[in-house]
């Protein structure tokens, strides 16, 4: 079954400014980073429960090669999975 799910505004901005810092250093590689991305999405978007609740309420789903976290909720009552950030593992996760 897939979940619905919704990027918040701050997610998005994360994912933009990674990719430029990726790009800046090997074009290309900014791509490479959002694929990761992207097919992590894919899984939490089919099986959010495969992630423990790490945080409160936040799961965590690393990313494959790249240091990177989504941090994400889901409400298994609506079948929403709500992405709040994607950060560096060396970020401050007080963003949350």
């Amino acid at each position: 079954m897939s979940h619905r799910l919704i990027i918040a505004a701050q997610a998005e901005q994360d994912l933009r400014d990674s990719f430029v810092w990726y790009e800046e250093r090997s074009p290309g590689l900014g791509r490479h980073f959002l694929k990761s991305v992207e097919a992590r999405l894919t899984t939490i978007g089919q099986s959010p429960q495969l992630f423990r609740k790490r945080f409160g309420l936040y799961r965590l789903a690393a990313t494959e090669r790249f240091p990177y976290a989504i941090y994400f909720i889901w409400d298994e009552t609506s079948g929403y999975v709500t992405v709040r950030r994607v950060l560096h593992f060396k970020q401050d996760r007080s963003k949350l």
